[in-house]
């Protein structure tokens, strides 16, 4: 996410009606029922969640709780892919980048189903056949070809 993407964001966030917010009744939670609420929310819905608490209660631990949440997305787009599409995805993909996935899902989103996708992908071949990094971008550009 770039960093004027982030300040749109915030904007939106701090402009935002509390019933257009990813959590319902957010200002009437306490601390405690946000944090775990904020797990599965995309990084875009962190940064207008973000917005909103910096403009109306400013509480410091719902913002640390979303910096503690902070992390780049496997790839760009990923938080707008629906979970087959991810799946799928995986196949296209490094290993590298099928690792960034798993961490990004356990420390973040928890979706078991991706967790459990992306462990089955790296298990599918011994380690000394797994793609490169440098393979999966060939293969995804000779897709794209017509």
């Amino acid at each position: 996410m770039t960093a004027a993407t982030r300040v749109a964001e915030k904007v939106q966030g701090a402009m935002a009606r509390e019933e257009a917010l990813p959590v319902p009744g957010f200002s009437r939670l306490g601390v405690a029922e946000i944090q775990p609420r904020l797990r599965g929310l995309s990084q875009t819905e962190l940064t207008v969640i973000e917005g909103y608490e910096r403009a109306h209660a400013g509480r410091r631990m719902v913002l640390n709780a979303i910096d503690q949440l902070r992390q780049a997305e496997p790839w760009a787009g990923y938080d707008a892919m629906d979970p087959e599409r991810i799946k799928l995805h995986l196949h296209d993909v490094s290993d590298d980048e099928v690792r960034q996935v798993l961490e990004y899902e356990r420390r973040h989103r928890q979706r078991d189903t991706l967790i459990n996708a992306a462990e089955a992908a790296l298990q599918k071949t011994p380690e000394a056949t797994h793609r490169t990094e440098a393979d999966a971008l060939r293969a995804v550009t000779r897709d794209k070809e017509p």
